[in-house]
């Protein structure tokens, strides 16, 4: 079969976009390989951790689609809150700050979650007209008074604000399926949370509800309290999964998607427990040797609706660089990502747009698609990721530094001029500045000795070399127009 290049779909950059336009293409071309819908129907999993584009808002959407298919559209209630698309009646996340959030008051943060979250599954199960719940008029004028009250607002901020106030209380009602000689309780703001958590573990009904909370890696602030608040959502998380998990509830799901690199300054106890035991990383094996076996390989395919054979098929064998070296192009792509769905969609959308139509793809194509890749998606993502991690001046100036950098490869006191060339001197300390740029995929360690060394997101820095010397990434060498010796 003579398959065309530029006939193929490989997807969109953002899951937002490329589900609306075809859900059904989206479900049946989507490569499930972390067992993601059923690992979150058995309350396994809750926490989708992974780089910027490496699919976690996609997860999300993909369980939605998977359990409709299984149950049935009418048997799935599927809600979704962004934190970086609230309208401008509601408060960021960043305007948060040690005022709201301490270490003296985080047991009030930790309830505000829940009382923020429990509202938005309760406000689901009432719409569910098979649910015990939408059918006792007590809850739904409980409801009711608590959005009088102000603690069931869509703004996080104003219902932390609520109840920090601990002013009044609210009438829980016991369902009316309880067993109790008290038609209601009053509870105080504090405490709403836990009661709601509890009538919703006891809610009956046949159908599955599931809350998806995304944007937290868009709304970074460069402030502790958001930090603060972010880990006081992963810890009501778990502890709200562990509850329906141990009640036997397999009606009501909840999906937290957070950057693994923002995970990383989520500073508290539990957190790298809660990561082990109720996380999904999203890691496309970056560290295979046989550069045909990536997984992003069967990603595009799958997306594509052709064998991954047949996708690698269409590459010429080799593209020719520098004093006319040959590599093999599997390889000479993946160098120019990151190992992510999104910088290999980007590429291959990039060689559509220069490819013949029903023609074989040229070793020069190959190379104009990956330079255009580099300098029109690669550059622009990492300075973009950088918001809110790094200090503001440094990443307004984090291609001048880069392209202050003598060539490739690259030493401590290259980078100290780099960042004294971009008037960053006492604005970053080097270390932190490397760190950043060694998590990011943006460069690796450089040995000589050791041959080829490949870039991608990693989750920690363990692996860091701070003495130097370091290797910047192939993409940004050709981007910024280094010598690469």
């Amino acid at each position: 079969m003579n398959i065309d290049i530029t006939r193929l779909y490989f997807g969109k950059a953002a899951a937002e976009r490329e589900v609306p336009s075809n859900p059904d293409r989206f479900w049946r071309t989507y490569l499930d390989r972390w067992n993601l819908s059923e690992q979150v129907l058995e309350h396994e999993k809750f926490l989708i951790l992974g780089p910027k584009g490496s699919g976690k808002s996609a997860a999300a959407y993909y369980v939605e689609l998977d359990w409709k298919r299984r149950f049935g559209d009418e048997a799935v209630f599927f809600s979704i809150v962004d934190f970086d698309e609230l309208n401008r009646t509601q408060s960021p996340l960043t305007s948060i700050d040690k005022k709201l959030v301490s270490d003296q008051v985080s047991t009030l943060t930790d309830a505000a979650w829940k009382l923020f979250l429990g509202v938005r599954l309760l406000d689901s199960l009432i719409g569910d007209n098979s649910c015990s719940l939408s059918r006792d008029p007590k809850i739904l004028q409980f409801v009711s008074e608590l959005r009088k009250a102000g603690l069931a607002s869509d703004d996080y901020p104003q219902v932390l604000r609520r109840v920090r106030e601990r002013k009044g209380g609210v009438k829980i009602p016991y369902a009316s399926y309880d067993v109790t000689s008290k038609d209601s309780e009053l509870v105080s703001p504090g405490q709403l949370g836990d009661a709601i958590i509890d009538l919703i573990a006891s809610a009956k009904t046949p159908n599955r509800h599931l809350l998806a909370i995304d944007g937290l890696d868009k709304a970074i602030g460069d402030n502790d309290a958001y930090w603060r608040t972010l880990a006081a959502l992963i810890r009501v998380g778990d502890k709200v999964t562990r509850k329906f998990l141990i009640t036997g509830n397999r009606n009501v799901y909840l999906m937290i998607m957070c950057r693994s690199d923002v995970f990383r300054r989520v500073d508290f106890a539990d957190a790298p427990k809660i990561a082990a035991d109720s996380g999904i990383h999203m890691d496309w094996g970056a560290e295979l040797q046989d550069f045909r076996e990536v997984l992003l390989w069967d990603y595009l395919a799958r997306k594509a609706e052709i064998d991954r054979d047949q996708l690698l098929n269409l590459l010429p064998t080799y593209v020719r660089v520098g004093d006319d070296r040959p590599i093999t192009t599997p390889k000479y792509i993946l160098d120019f990502t990151r190992y992510t769905p999104r910088d290999i969609t980007e590429l291959f959308r990039a060689l559509q747009s220069r490819a013949n139509v029903y023609r074989s793809l040229t070793g020069e194509q190959v190379r104009a698609a990956a330079d255009s890749f580099a300098k029109n998606h690669l550059l622009h993502e990492i300075k973009s990721e950088s918001v809110g991690l790094l200090p503001g001046e440094a990443t307004k100036r984090l291609e001048q530094v880069l392209s202050c950098l003598p060539s490739r490869v690259f030493d401590k006191g290259d980078l100290t001029q780099a960042l004294v060339e971009a008037d960053l001197t006492g604005k970053i300390p080097l270390s932190e500045f490397g760190e950043y740029l060694f998590l990011q995929g943006a460069i690796g360690n450089y040995r000589a000795d050791r041959g080829y060394v490949q870039f991608y997101h990693r989750r920690n820095t363990a692996q860091f070399d701070r003495r130097g010397p370091w290797i910047l990434h192939t993409g940004l060498t050709y981007a910024l127009n280094l010598p690469f010796s």
